[in-house]
């Protein structure tokens, strides 16, 4: 699950008496969120003067992002994109650069950007595990519908040259829009698998999400339920090649398609099989509270602060929880309610710190307005374990012990228990020592220490699954 761990990100308030046109806000603005992920802009206008634009994030492979919506009203700028869930509100602090806040979820970030002058040359990153053709296996693209066309899928399916029928997985991105390949930071983890899993007797389907690659279909309102539904599609197609025995028919989920899975699973309980990376076993809400808050642990903000916005998130997170199938419009008014209490029980000083003192109801809004988008409300009141409870089918869940957006105790042991209340017996839980979110060997272990690793799925992790399938499915 990409969702960037946020920590307490202090509002960045900006005042300008300059006055800029149009013209120059076109152009390539170039910066780093927290000084990390480089952030790329790609401004201009129609032959009708209308504002476009473009992003480009060359840490995650990400180029030519197309932006939602772009506006440009006096000095500031609104820019949002849907599909990452975010949006970047910012105005001049000088004819070449522009300060003001990214907001993605809960995070609030101060952000800066330049206007770049020449174009920037970006040295594509060494990633040795790639597998490049020509391959010692059956690679072929292909193309699907859902059963009622609307969604059409673009997908790799390889297999063996000789033999067959074969055993086959279905491969499940992460949340936020990915290829077939799961590609990030240049990374392609799903083409790592398949090319593993494939070399050792199985067939592999990997397949382009909504919008992305070949596919197409609706996803501002899509939920992980619709994308379930996409799973569905690919496990129908498979059973129309005679490459593939339909009788072993099994998932493989990263992170939100951990998620995923097992809701596949309660509606086709045929599968043969389900394997978890990452996945997990607690609520979206409790995921949240646990990414927005435990990277505070580590820093030198005091326990009162702490406290008041510990308190404050998961309120708002356990709200919506609680309350999902209400109106918007209800959630939002209680919302607001329960943040003017919070606000009015802190002390002036906590108030100050969390930049919250100017907090108006149309600011308020705007950032709640994300948690109450279709997929981000889906995921926060959606509990996995409930839906692990009905899997049956050999279950193998993998964690890395230095994932910092799906924290493994919690969510190993949830799925544990889930699994027993459903009587299932061939599972294991394994927490492999020393890795990250995307099962490779870290130092740091954050989000933009992922691009700077070779490495792009530990062998051990690789192995683990390899010795596994054997035992409970070839």
């Amino acid at each position: 699950m990409k969702i960037i761990p946020s920590t307490v990100f202090f509002l960045f308030v900006f005042t300008t008496t300059s006055s800029f046109s149009q013209n120059s806000i076109i152009g390539t603005w170039k910066g780093k969120i927290a000084g990390q992920v480089r952030l790329i802009f790609h401004l201009d206008t129609t032959k009708q003067g209308k504002l476009f634009g473009t992003l480009d994030s060359p840490d995650q492979g990400v180029t030519g992002l197309q932006l939602s919506t772009v506006s440009f009203t006096g000095d500031s700028l609104a820019v949002e994109i849907d599909v990452a869930h975010a949006r970047y509100h910012a105005g001049f602090t000088s004819d070449t650069t522009l300060s003001g806040t990214w907001i993605q979820g809960l995070a609030k970030i101060p952000f800066q950007v330049t206007r770049e002058s020449t174009k920037s040359n970006i040295i594509l990153p060494k990633r040795p595990q790639t597998p490049v053709p020509p391959f010692s296996y059956n690679s072929l693209d292909v193309e699907y519908d859902n059963t009622d066309k609307t969604v059409h899928f673009g997908a790799t399916l390889t297999f063996p040259k000789t033999g067959g029928p074969f055993p086959v997985a279905v491969m499940i991105t992460g949340s936020g829009l990915q290829d077939r390949d799961e590609t990030i930071f240049y990374h392609k983890p799903f083409a790592v698998i398949a090319d593993y899993l494939t070399k050792r007797g199985y067939a592999v389907l990997r397949v382009d999400d909504r919008t992305m690659g070949k596919s197409t279909g609706e996803v501002q309102h899509a939920t992980s339920a619709d994308f379930a539904q996409d799973v569905m599609a690919g496990i129908q197609f498979l059973k129309t090649r005679t490459e593939i025995d339909s009788n072993k028919i099994g998932l493989i989920g990263h992170s939100e398609g951990g998620i995923i899975a097992p809701i596949v699973y309660s509606q086709y309980p045929h599968l043969k099989f389900i394997i978890s990376l990452a996945g997990s076993g607690i609520s979206g809400a409790e995921i949240l509270l646990l990414q927005q808050t435990e990277p505070l642990k580590q820093t030198d903000i005091s326990k009162p602060v702490f406290t008041a916005f510990y308190n404050l998130t998961k309120s708002t997170l356990f709200y919506i929880h609680d309350h999902s199938g209400e109106r918007d419009s209800l959630i939002l008014k209680n919302l607001k309610l329960l943040y003017q209490e919070w606000k009015n029980a802190q002390p002036d000083s906590i108030v100050t710190l969390l930049n919250e003192k100017g907090i108006n109801n149309a600011l308020f809004n705007k950032q709640i307005a994300v948690e109450l988008q279709d997929w981000f409300k889906f995921f926060i009141a959606t509990d996995p374990s409930l839906y692990w409870q009905k899997v049956k089918c050999p279950v193998l869940a993998l964690n890395g012990s230095k994932d910092l957006q799906v924290y493994p105790d919690q969510n190993t042991q949830a799925i544990s228990l889930a699994l027993k209340k459903a009587g299932n017996k061939k599972y294991s839980i394994q927490i492999i020592p020393d890795l990250n979110h995307l099962f490779q060997h870290c130092k740091t272990c954050t989000l933009s220490e992922y691009g700077e690793l070779e490495e792009t799925f530990a062998p051990e992790a690789l192995d683990i699954m390899g010795k596994w399938l054997k035992e409970n499915v070839h």
